[in-house]
């Protein structure tokens, strides 16, 4: 048999896999019009054709043909995707089923990259169909997408006054930002957001709309004796006037359901007066939203919750990010496994309790969804277990009207026939009521959240209040019982939270917070902590899961070690999964705050030992949800994937040591903690023998700095820039100045100088040194001063242990030591809290003897002023390497332990500022 007919015979077996799996297949088809005959293609009702390159073999020549051939189709059809695949060259009609394929999927926006570049996955037939299966939402550049809806939005904004646009905000309960010259433009381009959204959802209505005539009018409770069907999207946006003709239309959808999506755009569309130019702007955002409507795969990646953050300008104040689609899809794979629940059984679906305390735009509560549909039955009732989802399974809160609308939609675009009247998203007010203040869902963990119902429509008649109950969707206002919480909670910190608000509002909703969590185990430095403890609240199951996007100090704060043992000891810590990523540091879209995705399920019989937990530190943050699946699918199964993944014992991470997710190498991490476990060299902590501090905001808030002097002639090392900060000796770079109104601060700061500082902040891939020692004492912003206190032995001088010191800190092995402290907010740079420096594991000093601290001076003295590499060169810098070896000779350190932390460090993507090896 030849080549081709063979690979003819393999495609035709393939087709018939696939089949077997729930994909409608076809192989070694001829279709008129097309380039070259069709190796398999994959139909659907709902989504664009997916066809299938095959070549047998998987060397190079075998993938660059069958990227060539995939790559001629998507020419000739560029809204096609395409996988290229390769089968194993021993590879038959039997062994098909569970041979090692190679694939990797083309479209428009891959034809450039080569076959040597181009990321190929590898796995069984039914891997392949998971991965086929979840292609409809990668279709089409969501982020061009995005950016063509919100360019329309801002031109939409141009073109109404001023007046109107605060008219919108008001009516949607939208803050205006800080820029005085355009207060409302951002809050304008929201609610042009939501009728862009409502017109999505109305022109995915469209196929279902003549089956549906209501019996009962939801507006009244009554029976409906309207008109019916309403008009299609598109009739309406290419009407003379289109606001009468969305209102009518919209009225009557309401009279069916939809109350979350339609009665909160029909409020907005009403909130201007009606001008030419208001018309004009309603036109372009509605013809533009049903354009992309049109285009089923991007909705289906939640454009809608990238747009809405982008212009979110309260996030930094109430930390609002989103979750990118790739991160919830690879939480949710975690998260929900294949025993989860019976998914074949409707009935143990519709009992799940699935809840996000901050929702936002549902993009969690969406992929959790997505997850659940792809465990389910291929012969399934997809349409079923979408309204059941929404009906019964999902329930979110938000502070924001317009996120929850957001959410509301993108959950109905799953199934636009759901009942919304039963749809549990809903906003939890935070802000002040009757002299009370409410702090969203957080009020569940004392009292009921306050409920803020949908803006009503102008025309709804409700004569008693139990009519009122029976046709007001929202979630719940006492929270269920949930079997997972899955989350992406805010994580503003306590200086700016609330800031939204005027100050004695901020104050109230700030003692709330304090007052509802002066029990728990959390530092309200970050939110997100208050919401850990609101999530194990609501987690009453006994099988409960959380899964949660958390800021990455969460894992390494000295200040967050209670919360760790909080998590700890209420659940087994499952994985941890940390970006090691330059190019995408983070798993929300909006912020460049260093992230976790963490799983922790509840374990019944807490006597037994809990499995150690599985510490995954990505090379390559996944960019799409394919990716995301394929990454979950190989954790869980323990194979390769970019990066390393470390079993951390229990024990380690009861304590509240998480140190893995600091370094890639587990080499690194693991010398790490032999230095912190006194395994290489005997250690004392830093604040045994020294006062570190203060620095950093503290010394902002006590001075002013300045390029002359007043007459006290207080200086200070300000700065640490690299391309000035190259040696072991440094010198003031500001003078300094206190605050009329903090004299007596200053006065104490000042007190507190030293003649040797530590890095309080760096730069990795710039570094050269993290200890310093000047001539005259000083206090520092980007440097903390370190005064020794302790009693010195006879014959050892305070300069000598300090010159020590800053060999040790800026050797190799000292490097490592601080860089597995340090606060990980930024992947690259990173800082070094107080508490931090002062857990330093340093040498003991009195073991070591007078003349080896001595030689050490004497090294300070040589090379003080020589100029260091950047870490990320110390193997090639000889002033570090003569550093290294006396540090070996006096700690009795293995020169070849050394070394390997050298090579190691310098290989690390947050020293390098490159993705790993490349």
């Amino acid at each position: 048999m030849t080549t081709k007919q063979h690979e003819h015979t393999l495609n035709v077996r393939l087709s018939d896999e696939l089949n077997a799996l729930g994909l409608n297949a076809k192989a070694e088809l001829i279709r008129s019009g097309q380039p070259q005959r069709i190796d398999i293609e994959i139909l659907s009702s709902t989504h664009p054709t997916i066809y299938i390159e095959a070549e047998h073999g998987q060397t190079n020549s075998k993938k660059r043909e069958a990227i060539r051939d995939a790559d001629r189709r998507i020419r000739s059809e560029p809204s096609r995707c395409v996988i290229a695949i390769c089968y194993p060259d021993d590879t038959d009609e039997q062994t098909i089923k569970s041979a090692q394929l190679i694939w990797t999927v083309r479209d428009a926006t891959t034809l450039k990259i080569s076959h040597t570049r181009t990321p190929w996955t590898k796995g069984r037939v039914d891997q392949l169909a998971a991965t086929i299966q979840r292609l409809p939402e990668q279709l089409g550049d969501p982020d061009l997408l995005a950016a063509q809806l919100s360019n329309q939005l801002e031109n939409a904004v141009g073109m109404i006054n001023d007046y109107q646009k605060q008219l919108l905000a008001t009516e949607l309960d939208l803050p205006k930002s800080e820029n005085t010259k355009t207060p409302y433009d951002n809050a304008a381009k929201r609610a042009f957001l939501v009728i862009a959204g409502a017109t999505m959802f109305h022109a995915r209505l469209a196929p279902h709309l003549a089956q549906s005539k209501p019996e009962i009018d939801q507006r009244t409770g009554r029976k409906f004796n309207g008109q019916w069907p309403p008009d299609h999207a598109q009739k309406c946006a290419s009407a003379i006037d289109p606001i009468p003709a969305f209102l009518d239309a919209w009225d009557t959808i309401l009279a069916l359901d939809y109350k979350p999506i339609f009665a909160t755009a029909r409020a907005a569309i009403l909130a201007p007066p009606t001008n030419p130019q208001y018309l004009q702007a309603i036109k372009n955002v509605t013809q533009t939203a049903i354009s992309i409507a049109n285009q089923t795969a991007g909705l289906r990646h939640d454009l809608l919750g990238r747009i809405f953050h982008k212009i979110l300008d309260t996030a930094r104040y109430n930390g609002s990010y989103y979750t990118s689609t790739a991160a919830a899809t690879m939480l949710s794979q975690l998260a929900i496994t294949e025993d989860f629940c019976d998914w074949n059984n409707t009935k143990e679906i519709a009992k799940l309790r699935i809840t996000d305390p901050a929702c936002g735009t549902g993009t969690l509560l969406m992929a959790a969804a997505e997850r659940v549909r792809d465990l389910i039955p291929t012969n399934a009732d997809q349409l079923e277990t979408s309204r059941i989802m929404i009906e019964k399974v999902l329930t979110g809160y938000d502070v924001n009207l317009t996120a929850t609308h957001m959410a509301a939609t993108t959950l109905g675009l799953l199934s636009p026939t759901t009942h919304f009247r039963e749809m549990k998203i809903a906003r939890a007010l935070r802000g002040v009521e009757t002299g009370k203040a409410y702090v969203g869902s957080l009020e569940f963990l004392d009292r009921q959240a306050k409920i803020i119902p949908w803006p009503e429509p102008l025309f709804t008649q409700v004569e008693t209040e139990k009519e009122m109950s029976k046709i007001s969707p929202g979630a719940p206002a006492q929270a269920e019982l949930a079997h997972l919480v899955i989350m992406n909670p805010p994580f503003t910190r306590d200086s700016l939270r609330h800031d939204d608000f005027p100050q004695k509002i901020e104050r109230m909703l700030k003692n709330r917070e304090r007052q509802l969590m002066k029990n728990a185990p959390v530092h309200l430095s970050s939110i997100a902590n208050a919401f850990i403890v609101l999530a194990d609240w609501i987690n009453k199951s006994d099988k409960a899961t959380l899964a949660a996007v958390l800021p990455l100090v969460t894992a390494t704060n000295a200040s967050s070690n209670n919360i760790r043992r909080f998590i700890a000891h209420k659940y087994h810590i499952e994985t941890i999964v940390t970006s090691q990523d330059p190019q995408r540091m983070c798993f929300s879209e909006n912020t460049n705050i260093s992230e976790i995705l963490i799983i922790c399920r509840r374990r019944n019989n807490q006597k037994e030992p809990k499995p150690p937990t599985r510490i995954v530190n990505l090379t390559v943050n996944p960019n799409t949800p394919a990716d995301a699946i394929d990454i979950a699918r190989r954790i869980k199964e323990n194979q390769t994937i970019n990066g390393t993944v470390q079993l951390w014992d229990h024990k380690k991470i009861a304590t509240g040591n998480w140190s893995a997710v600091q370094f890639l190498s587990p080499y690194l991490v693991d010398t790490f903690n032999q230095i912190k476990q006194d395994s290489i060299f005997t250690t004392r902590k830093l604040n045994q023998i020294a006062h570190v501090g203060p620095g950093g905001q503290r010394i902002d808030d006590a001075f002013t700095k300045s390029t002359v002097p007043d007459e006290t002639g207080r200086v200070a090392l300000w700065q640490h820039d690299t391309q000035i900060r190259k040696s072991m000796k440094a010198d003031f770079d500001k003078y300094i100045i206190a605050k009329a109104t903090k004299q007596h601060l200053a006065e104490r700061y000042w007190k507190q100088r030293s003649t040797l500082l530590l890095a309080k902040r760096i730069s990795t891939p710039n570094v050269r040194v993290v200890a310093v020692r000047t001539e005259t004492p000083l206090v520092g912003n980007a440097w903390i001063p370190c005064s020794i206190t302790t009693e010195l032995p006879q014959g050892m001088s305070v300069e000598n242990l300090e010159k020590a010191l800053c060999i040790y800190l800026n050797s190799s092995i000292g490097i490592l030591d601080m860089l597995g402290h340090r606060s990980n907010k930024k992947l690259v740079y990173p800082n070094f809290s107080l508490d931090d420096l002062r857990n330093l594991d340093i040498p003991d000093f009195r073991n070591i003897k007078t003349q080896d601290i001595n030689a050490m001076c004497n090294l300070w003295d040589q090379h003080a002023e020589t100029e260091l590499l950047p870490v990320k060169e110390m193997n090639n810098d000889p002033t570090r390497k003569r550093i290294d070896y006396l540090v070996v000779q006096i700690l009795d350190i293995q020169p070849e332990t050394i070394v390997r932390i050298r090579n190691e460090l310098t290989r690390e993507p947050f020293i390098t500022g490159k993705r790993y090896n490349l």
